[in-house]
């Protein structure tokens, strides 16, 4: 554990959920918005009549590339132990979380934790692939910045509904146990014995 100072990359498959499911919706709006600019530029019988055809065009390529960027950042996301703190990656937002705000890491059903029967049709549906996997629960004291722009960033199933914390669904939950379990032992132990070479100084 000395010389290795970061664990292993884990990719956040809920946030990965959610550019997949945003470029599903992008890409055929996009298309669509891109055909319709087609039909009324350079066809001979256009659908629509409409003289703010420059808005359909730059419709159709904000769609485009958003699909783009959510197929390019997709497995971008990940969370990642180190010898001090947590490292939690999104393409816009990179936080690190201490081990000093943490209460307990703890594995969860995330059926108990998003209960199907609570959700609706459509969270329900984009979530069944993930019913019954096992997740890593985080319990903070507090954040590290406003839980509300992380909100801005992050799916709201990452977060627990029942107290400060995050929700971690990661291919191998057991391996990203295990090293927080590791990491945070050393720390807590580092720690103990900066704070017992201090006390010994100073006594």
């Amino acid at each position: 554990m000395r010389k290795r100072k970061l664990g292993k990359r884990h990719v956040l498959e809920l946030y990965r959920r959610y550019l997949n499911r945003l470029w599903h919706i992008c890409l055929p709006f996009g298309l669509i918005l891109l055909f319709l600019w087609w039909q009324i530029s350079f066809s001979t019988i256009p659908i629509i009549e409409t003289s703010r055809v420059h808005w359909l065009f730059a419709g159709a390529i904000v769609c485009l590339a958003i699909t783009l960027f959510s197929l390019l950042t997709r497995n971008m996301a990940y969370v990642q132990a180190s010898s001090s703190h947590i490292r939690l990656v999104t393409p816009f937002l990179r936080v690190n979380i201490s081990y000093r705000r943490i209460r307990s890491v703890r594995p969860a059903n995330f059926t108990n934790i998003y209960p199907p029967h609570l959700s609706g049709w459509a969270q329900r549906s984009s979530l069944s692939a993930y019913y019954g996997s096992t997740v890593i629960v985080i319990g903070l004291k507090s954040f590290p910045i406003s839980p509300r722009v992380l909100r801005l960033f992050m799916p709201q199933q990452m977060f627990s509904p029942e107290e400060p914390g995050l929700v971690l669904l990661v291919p191998n939950w057991m391996t990203l146990s295990t090293e927080l379990d590791t990491y945070i032992a050393s720390w807590r132990h580092n720690k103990k014995r900066r704070e017992s070479n201090i006390f010994a100084l100073t006594s």
